[in-house]
């Protein structure tokens, strides 16, 4: 068997690791719903590896989100030209078939630091109608990208290069680094996907439900005429609760009718009732005498007949039969 040809080690110096943990730390804690910040990690990774300029886009919650640094206007513009929304898996579609390949390919290959060469031949890279309209007007002349599929789109780092000789572009040194910086970075916007997702499920059920209402800054008091759930974490805030008037909630009428129009069996009924007073999973299998995984299937079919993925939602189903 032929000898692995010998690569030297990557040398990291103080200031590498210094920035390299200061940006995991912030992909890992910031909110990446602020554009300043993005930015400030997009401005400190580019000086770590060399790029000249870089670009942020990714979805929360499904809302797309582009970030320029120091790229020239023209591929946000084009995005927003070409995009046309997502397939039912998630990948984005657009009306340039180039793009949308290189987009599939990169969202099938999972969370990666991806250098160009690896996505597709030079040649065409420079024949295409996103390079020649777009990425060559706005200086991303040659890239390298650190992206992470997300339920809907991906999140992408694209960080851009003047030439292929490029010390930052044509070396190892830059895909090494950002590899340090990819597990924090899926990390980061998967978790903020999720918040965004649970504020845009929120705000419908709260939209919906007049008795309720959103706290986030300290838990409320539970009174005899106002009840206290906890919330998901949402953008901003790691604890959120909701609180909804009791005399609503506490009628057998307004859950009977619940579970006539659902279809929820008697002990799913009774389940959902416990739900609403806000006992978890493990609470609701003390109080029923059943084993702790009964009662979280027992919850999971709940929420699934609703229609729903949180018990917040619970109160948007309930309130469809207000009047009935």
């Amino acid at each position: 068997m032929g000898r692995m040809p010998y690569q030297r080690p990557m040398i990291l110096t103080a200031s590498d690791i210094a920035v390299l943990t200061a940006q995991q730390s912030a992909l890992l804690s910031h909110r990446l719903d602020d554009e300043g910040r993005v930015r400030q990690i997009l401005t400190a990774l580019s000086s770590l590896i060399g790029a000249q300029r870089s670009f942020a886009a990714f979805t929360l919650g499904a809302q797309f989100r582009f970030i320029n640094n120091g790229a020239g206007p023209q591929i946000e513009a084009y995005l927003a030209r070409v995009f046309r929304g997502f397939d039912r898996n998630g990948n984005a579609l657009m009306c340039d078939p180039e793009l949308e390949e290189i987009n599939l390919r990169r969202r099938q290959m999972g969370p990666g630091v991806h250098h160009e060469a690896k996505l597709q031949l030079r040649e065409r890279i420079e024949a295409s109608a996103y390079f020649k309209e777009a990425f060559a007007p706005a200086g991303m002349h040659h890239v390298i990208g650190l992206t992470a599929p997300l339920p809907i789109g991906e999140a992408v780092f694209a960080f851009g290069f003047d030439g292929d000789d490029d010390p930052g572009f044509a070396g190892t040194r830059a895909v090494d680094l950002l590899r340090l910086v990819l597990p924090a970075f899926q990390a980061g916007f998967t978790a903020w996907d999720a918040r965004a997702t649970a504020q845009q499920e929120l705000e419908a059920a709260l939209a919906s439900a007049p008795d309720m209402r959103l706290v986030t800054h300290a838990a409320p008091e539970t009174t005899e005429a106002i009840r206290v759930i906890p919330g998901p974490p949402l953008p901003g805030y790691n604890r959120s609760w909701i609180t909804f008037e009791t005399n609503f909630a506490t009628r057998p009428e307004t859950r009977a009718r619940a579970a006539a129009r659902h279809g929820l069996t008697a002990r799913q009924t009774e389940v959902m009732g416990l739900m609403l007073e806000g006992l978890t999973s493990a609470r609701i299998a003390e109080r029923l005498g059943i084993s702790p995984h009964t009662a979280r299937r027992h919850c999971e079919a709940v929420l699934s007949r609703l229609g729903i993925r949180s018990r917040a939602a619970i109160w948007s189903a309930l309130s469809g039969n207000r009047e009935a």
